[in-house]
């Protein structure tokens, strides 16, 4: 029999999402920033994407990942700002994630988010095939 962990012990620091957090946002329609070199410690990932209305949404994922010591960590945050507004506003704020299946139920669980793709598919199902908009 494997000897268990010791009581207490921290599980391994989360995985570093940040090709399939990139990908995935690339298939919702965001024009996505990777880092282009990791760093020894940090990855990042930040996307935008423009709704029909004009709100921009700004998503940012970042993996921190020191070279010492057992502490790493994920979080992703979103805000958007809405057409015509000088301030943005949070839709969710840094918040840990292990999973990509959190991050994705982050974004689309979004409200503001959820309602700005529900008016581009609207508009789109109204439109002819040519239409250029953003991907959904």
């Amino acid at each position: 029999m494997e000897a268990r962990a010791p009581y207490g012990s921290l599980p391994p620091g989360p995985r570093d999402l940040s090709p399939h957090v990139a990908q995935w946002l690339r298939a919702q329609g965001f024009q996505v920033w990777e880092q282009p070199t990791p760093t020894p410690s940090l990855s990042l990932v930040t996307g935008t994407w423009t709704g029909l209305t004009g709100e921009q949404f700004s998503f940012q994922y970042a993996h921190h990942h020191p070279p010492a010591g057992p502490v790493s960590w994920a979080a992703c945050s979103m805000g958007v700002l809405p057409a015509g507004a000088r301030e943005a506003q949070v839709c969710f704020a840094s918040t840990q994630v292990r999973r990509l299946k959190e991050v994705r139920l982050l974004v689309l669980g979004n409200d503001q988010f959820d309602a700005a793709r529900t008016r581009l598919k609207a508009a789109r199902a109204t439109l002819t095939p040519s239409a250029n908009l953003p991907n959904v």
